[in-house]
């Protein structure tokens, strides 16, 4: 049943939304639209415009320094331990000095590869010591089907293959 002013509008706050404006709730204080856009001075997601000092978070913390410190340290790279123009793949040593060690025979390398290539040891003795284990398993896996590969290396590296002119460290194979 309705109440005689109510007109027949029912209300679960019980107040009188025909109220006139300037008219306070319950508390004492003017009714207030939940939808209603705060005024941009008041918008609590703005940016400030200035970083103050009593605003933590808008300060830079590395302001004008370098925050992995880079430009003090004391050392540089090694020469020839970085890619370079002639080899953009970073191919370990082919573009820097040739390390000291024993020259390999494209002879022995090429026969090694024909006889013994499905266990790649033409590959370790190039110095490609993943490329040989993964010859290994190849071969293991086909049941020697996979020897076939070792093979043909060995065949390329007697043809003077340009893929087989130089070991991993960059040394030429000799005659």
């Amino acid at each position: 049943m309705s109440n005689p002013g109510d007109h027949g509008s029912w209300n679960p706050q019980g107040h009188d939304d025909r109220a006139p404006h300037g008219a306070q709730n319950d508390a004492g204080l003017p009714p207030q639209d939940p939808w209603a856009q705060p005024p941009a001075s008041q918008d609590p997601y703005a940016q400030p415009s200035s970083h103050s000092a009593s605003d933590p978070y808008g300060q830079q913390p590395f302001a004008g320094q370098d925050p992995f410190g880079q430009g003090q340290q004391g050392w540089s790279a090694a020469p020839g331990s970085g890619p370079s123009a002639s080899d953009p793949y970073g191919q370990p040593g082919a573009a820097g000095p040739v390390p000291p060690g024993q020259v390999q025979s494209r002879l022995v390398v090429g026969l090694l590869g024909i006889f013994l290539g499905g266990f790649g040891v033409h590959r370790f003795l190039l110095g490609y010591t993943t490329i040989g284990i993964i010859q290994i398993l190849v071969t293991v896996f086909t049941c020697g089907i996979g020897a076939w590969w070792g093979v043909i290396e060995g065949i390329m590296v007697l043809a003077r293959s340009s893929a087989f002119e130089r070991d991993a460290y960059g040394r030429p194979l000799t005659d």
